[in-house]
């Protein structure tokens, strides 16, 4: 019987625990639906509290990203597209 070498400490900070959803295995056809309910939950959340996110997100100092659904508004609508070279 051979004996465990003792273990070493390190100096890493323990990780958090993050959120995990156990999923059984899944057909194509299945992930595929899974992922656009998942999409859908998410621009709800973003219409419902997306403001208050952002200005969370930038308190943190963190860049939030437009969503990928949403609407962008011109500056200046009577500006001409023309000019922009």
């Amino acid at each position: 019987m051979t004996q465990n070498a003792p273990r070493q400490a390190t100096s890493r900070k323990p990780s958090l625990p993050r959120a995990q959803i156990q999923l059984p295995p899944l057909s194509s056809d299945d992930a595929l639906t899974l992922v656009d309910i998942l999409e859908m939950i998410i621009a709800a959340i973003w219409r419902a509290h997306g403001d208050d996110m952002a200005d969370l997100q930038a308190l943190r100092g963190v860049e939030t990203p437009k969503p990928w659904d949403a609407e962008w508004e011109c500056p200046n609508p009577d500006a001409s597209d023309d000019d922009d070279f």
